[in-house]
């Protein structure tokens, strides 16, 4: 077995990433914060997050932490990475 590192970058796009920093195998917890002008509309983005898991990634782990009257600290636990960005990909979409 090698220490060695490799680093081989890749164009796509116009866009360029280390391929191995995109994906670690256990970057599987994802954590963020959720909030809103007033409970209701916190506690509807709550539900619409906890729905979107439960559908998309039944096996999936989440807590919600309230960090003060109108935030959530959100944990989200993923069985596998690439599960968490997907995850990430949709968060701005369910946060609108």
């Amino acid at each position: 077995m090698s220490n060695d590192t490799e680093v081989e970058v890749k164009d796509c796009c116009g866009a360029f990433a280390e391929i191995g920093s995109i994906i670690r195998p256990d970057d599987t917890e994802l954590e963020f914060t959720i909030t809103a002008n007033d409970k209701a509309l916190l506690e509807e983005k709550k539900d619409k997050i906890t729905a979107y898991i439960a559908e998309t990634f039944p096996a999936v782990k989440s807590t919600f932490v309230a960090d003060s009257e109108l935030t959530y600290i959100v944990t989200v636990s993923f069985d596998v990475t690439a599960e968490k960005m997907i995850f990430e990909m949709n968060l701005r979409h369910l946060m609108a």
